[in-house]
């Protein structure tokens, strides 16, 4: 005979009502809910803690000022796409930033302590050459969650203050994403502190958010095409953020 009753519900594997159930208390507050839910705002706090401490620190130490920023849409997934200049970007972007800011960073960072501080900031890694699949996965998710990512699609930092060339697979995942791309203008965070130095320098700095870029304002269009228009909103962006930090420097 079969047996039945407790002990044999107990080793069995739980169901699909089973199974429900515990989704449906995890979601209304039981006691999985409500790690999740601590270990968010766990985050949060920690990250509005560097966020206003960088904050600080740039006021003290350097002149910073940002525009537009009032562009950025106040919810949903929003794409930010910036030039890059400094190991610095991140923290400028996300000064004048209420909401926090999820970004990618090369996978070569990810090392003990470095790497966890970095997620515990909103990084997450992608591979040096490229955004990659498992890159482009997670960006997806964190977008449709509602998030907003960073990203610096020239790829790397630039060597003279310049703004490079995007790479393609920007396109691909702007058209995937089907969100809001705000462009992003930086300037003086490379005189700030270059690739080729070793230690940061004061210097002015200005941050300019551009104009948003719509899904419906991509219809129709190809990979390039799209790529053309993320190019020519992030330059224009950057022009704005330059001729105010011209404005700054002359006012010394």
């Amino acid at each position: 005979m079969s047996q039945t009753g407790p002990a044999s519900d107990a080793s069995a594997e739980p169901g699909p009502t089973a199974r429900v159930r515990r989704r449906d208390s995890v979601r209304a507050g039981g006691p999985g809910g409500a790690a999740v839910r601590d270990r968010s705002l766990i985050l949060w706090a920690w990250y509005m803690v560097v966020r206003c401490t960088a904050a600080i620190l740039a006021a003290v130490i350097l002149r910073w000022r940002a525009t537009g920023h009032r562009s950025v849409p106040r919810t949903g997934g929003v794409l930010l796409v910036s030039n890059h200049l400094s190991y610095l970007d991140v923290f400028f972007l996300g000064i004048p930033m209420r909401r926090p800011l999820n970004y990618v960073a090369r996978s070569t960072l990810f090392v003990p302590v470095l790497g966890s501080l970095i997620r515990s900031v909103g990084g997450f890694p992608i591979q040096r050459e490229g955004i990659g699949a498992s890159g482009i996965k997670e960006t997806l998710r964190r977008l449709r969650s509602g998030g907003i990512v960073t990203l610096f699609p020239e790829g790397t930092r630039s060597a003279d203050g310049s703004m490079g060339p995007l790479k393609h697979g920007i396109a691909v995942l702007v058209q995937r994403a089907g969100v809001p791309v705000v462009p992003v203008g930086l300037a003086g965070t490379f005189e700030v502190w270059p690739r080729s130095r070793r230690i940061p320098s004061p210097h002015p700095i200005r941050i300019h958010f551009g104009r948003a870029i719509y899904p419906e304002d991509l219809e129709g269009m190809d990979a390039e095409a799209v790529t053309a228009l993320i190019t020519e909103h992030l330059r224009e962006a950057r022009q704005v953020a330059l001729r105010g930090l011209e404005r700054d420097l002359s006012c010394c």
